[in-house]
């Protein structure tokens, strides 16, 4: 995987943000799919077997990306 010029358009805040969610869902068993946009400031992916949602959220005013969803809560439906 070539990272030449990955921080020019992802952030490392945002990249460990997704990283983290993704751990973190794969521990409870769900399986991500393609993570898309929600405006400028949120990124949400969904697991491919139970549907539930995993999402990183940088509010205004902050350098910092938050995680967050109902997959992080629970283990995998499926």
């Amino acid at each position: 995987m070539s990272t030449y010029g990955l921080n020019d358009v992802y952030g490392v805040d945002e990249l460990e943000a997704t990283g983290s969610a993704m751990v973190e869902a794969h521990e409870r068993a769900h399986d991500l799919g393609n993570w898309r946009p929600v405006g400028e400031r949120m990124r949400v992916a969904s697991c491919r077997l139970c549907y539930q949602l995993v999402w990183i959220v940088r509010p205004p005013g902050e350098q910092t990306w938050h995680i967050g969803g109902n997959a992080l809560e629970a283990h995998c439906e499926r």
